[in-house]
């Protein structure tokens, strides 16, 4: 089942031996709820629990130790509860749309199925849910959503603030759409950093070559060189020459 995800497919073999554990340990240890009378079947847990682990494959399983339950709505969940609008200072608690939400540091991820479906439809827009809900996660291991996680070395974590911010900041004064991070990444640091994780498994190329500073912080913080395994999996889908 999990040979069926197009992110375990851009592995190489050691990358798929070292991830199955890690996608088994996932699914053995976090509890899985289905709500509204969903049918919660393994190709849902598994379509979920690969990305999760792609993203833990070189950080280990600690950095999940919050992660404790995976609610899964069969379709775009509605929440309620004051939130800030585009307006600074003004806060509004009406409906909101959501394809997933992560609400604090050891409540439960709910992810939407029907936006998984899509996600896997449109690869080419980049986007996946999984990994953004998940990046919050990462990001909450210290106790805050400030759109930095978990680090060891005051170095790297300054120079993960440095790039991060800066990118940030641009994103928020520029007028002309974003080459690689959709507008959401502009909501808040928490929210860019899922927006980035999401650039970085889903379109690393285009990410090293329009922000190569976020992407080598992202290599750094992650430990997988995505645009590299891009790069392997495109050149394997060539037809080879005749001799």
């Amino acid at each position: 089942m999990a040979a069926r995800q197009p992110l375990w497919a851009g592995l190489d073999h050691d990358e798929q031996q070292r991830l199955r554990p890690l996608v088994e340990w996932m699914i053995r240890t976090k509890h899985w709820e289905a709500a509204r009378g969903f049918d919660l079947t393994q190709e849902v847990v598994v379509s979920i629990a690969v990305p999760a682990a792609l993203l833990i494959l070189e950080i280990g399983p600690r950095a999940y130790r919050d992660v404790r339950a995976i609610i899964v709505h069969p379709s775009t969940i509605t929440t309620r509860g004051p939130r800030a609008t585009t307006i600074r200072g003004v806060l509004t608690d009406g409906p909101r749309r959501v394809l997933g939400h992560t609400l604090d540091r050891r409540g439960p991820v709910v992810i939407a199925w029907d936006a998984i479906q899509r996600d896997l439809r449109n690869r080419h827009l980049g986007h996946n849910v999984v990994i953004h809900e998940l990046a919050h996660k990462l990001d909450a291991v210290d106790g805050l959503f400030d759109g930095t996680p978990e680090m060891r070395g005051s170095s790297r974590r300054a120079e993960w603030v440095r790039v991060c911010t800066a990118e940030y900041l641009r994103l928020r004064t520029q007028i002309e759409p974003d080459p690689v991070l959709r507008p959401y990444a502009t909501e808040n640091p928490s929210e860019f950093f899922a927006v980035a994780c999401e650039a970085f498994f889903e379109q690393p190329l285009a990410l090293q070559e329009h922000k190569p500073a976020l992407y080598a912080v992202l290599l750094d913080y992650f430990g997988q060189d995505t645009a590299a395994r891009a790069l392997r999996t495109d050149a394997a889908r060539q037809p080879q020459q005749a001799l």
